[in-house]
C-alpha cells in the first residue's frame, strides 16, 4: 500500500452506506454501559479508516454538525465522489482524504471514536498491525475503537467456497466475468445432485449468500486477493500488544450467553471466567464468521472489565437498541 496508484476499489466502486453499529451514539452508549466516560456524541472527533466514498461517515456528519469527522482511504476515485457529495451538502465538519493508512501519524490528532469497518481482513499483516497502532496512538483516553473482521471457525467454511471460486476464475481478469463465473460455479456445484447431502445443503446456503451479495461486494470480499480471517483470541492478542483491551461487540447480544440453552451457559461459566476465552468458546458454538469488536485503552479501570464479564454471563439476553439506531 504505497502511493495513490489506482487499485481495485478505483476500478470497481464499492458503494458506501451507513452502518448504525459504527455510529458514535452506539459506541458511546456501550462505553457508558461498561463504566467508561466517552465524549459526548454532539461534540466529538471521529476517524474512519477505509472510508470509501464516505457513505458511512457523511450521514454522521450531517446529523452531528457540532462534531468533526475525518475519513481516510487509499482509493482516490471513491474519495472524489464523497468529496463532491460533501460539497453539495455544504458540510463543513467532515474531511475525506486520499491517504495511505501506513502514512498516518500522531499528527492527525486524537479521536474519540475510530472506525475500521470491512478493512482489517482485506489488508496485509503490516497494515493490520498499523490499524491497531492507530487505534492506540490516535485514540482519546476514554475513546472507543471499532474494528470489524472475518473470524474463525466460520471463516473456514467461507474460505472453502472462496477458494473454489478463485480457482475457477484464475484466468479471468475482467471484473464482471469473475463475478458471473464465480456465481455460476457455486450454482453448478449446489445443483449438481438431487439427493440431499450435508455438503450440497451447505453449498445451497452459500449460493443464497453470494446471490444476495451486490456484485461489488462479491468482487471485493470473496474474490479479493486478500481475505484473512483470524481467531478472536489471536486478534485480542495483537490488540494487547498495542496496549488495547477488549470492551465488547457492537451488537450487545453477541456477548450474552442467554442466546444458548441454560445448560450451555452453565457449562461455559464453569469452564472459564476469562472473558476473552469465553468469547472464543462462544465463537466455536456459533461457528462465527464475522466480528465487530470494540476496543479501548488498556489502562481503562477494572469496572469496565467487571461490567463486561457481568453482561457476558447473563443467561437472559438484554434487548438493547440504542436510541436513534
Amino acid at each position: 500500500m504505497a502511493g495513490l496508484e489506482p487499485n481495485p476499489y478505483d476500478e470497481v466502486l464499492y458503494p458506501g452506506c451507513p452502518f448504525s453499529q459504527t455510529h458514535p451514539d452506539r459506541l458511546a452508549t456501550l462505553a457508558t454501559l461498561f463504566g467508561m466516560k466517552p465524549a459526548a456524541v454532539e461534540n466529538c472527533r471521529v476517524l474512519e479508516l477505509g472510508c470509501g466514498d464516505g457513505g458511512n461517515l457523511i450521514p454522521m456528519a450531517f446529523g452531528l454538525p457540532g462534531s468533526e469527522f475525518v475519513g481516510i482511504d487509499l482509493a482516490a476515485r471513491p474519495i472524489r465522489s464523497g468529496q463532491a457529495l460533501v460539497e453539495a451538502l455544504g458540510l463543513k465538519n467532515i474531511t475525506l482524504r486520499p491517504l495511505d493508512i501506513m502514512q498516518i501519524s500522531s499528527d492527525l490528532g486524537r479521536f474519540d471514536y475510530i472506525i475500521a469497518h470491512g478493512l482489517y481482513s482485506w489488508v496485509p499483516p503490516a497494515v493490520q498491525d498499523k490499524i491497531l497502532a492507530i487505534c492506540k496512538a490516535n485514540l482519546a483516553p476514554q475513546g472507543v475503537a471499532y474494528v470489524s473482521y472475518n473470524t474463525y471457525p466460520g471463516g473456514h467454511l467461507r474460505n472453502l467456497v472462496r477458494e473454489m471460486m478463485l480457482f475457477h476464475v484464475r484466468d479471468l481478469t475482467e471484473p464482471e466475468q469473475r463475478i458471473q463465473q464465480a456465481r455460476a460455479l457455486i450454482k453448478f456445484l449446489a445443483e449438481s445432485q438431487a439427493e440431499p447431502d450435508p455438503y450440497r445443503a451447505f453449498l445451497k446456503k452459500e449460493l443464497e449468500r453470494i446471490t444476495q451479495y451486490r456484485e461489488a461486494a462479491l468482487y471485493h470480499d470473496d474474490l479479493a486477493e486478500i481475505n484473512s480471517p483470524v481467531y478472536f483470541y489471536r486478534f485480542i492478542e495483537q490488540a494487547t500488544r498495542h496496549q488495547l483491551q477488549y470492551l465488547a461487540e457492537a451488537h450487545l447480544f453477541e456477548i450474552q450467553m442467554g442466546i444458548f440453552p441454560p445448560h450451555v451457559a452453565e457449562e461455559l461459566n464453569q469452564l472459564t471466567d476469562n472473558m476473552v476465552v469465553k468469547e472464543q468458546y462462544m465463537d466455536f458454538l456459533k461457528c462465527r464468521r464475522f466480528r465487530q469488536t470494540l476496543l479501548c485503552h488498556q489502562d481503562i479501570d477494572a469496572e469496565t472489565r467487571a461490567n463486561s464479564r457481568f453482561l457476558c454471563s447473563l443467561t437472559s439476553p438484554l434487548d438493547f437498541s440504542p436510541a436513534r439506531h
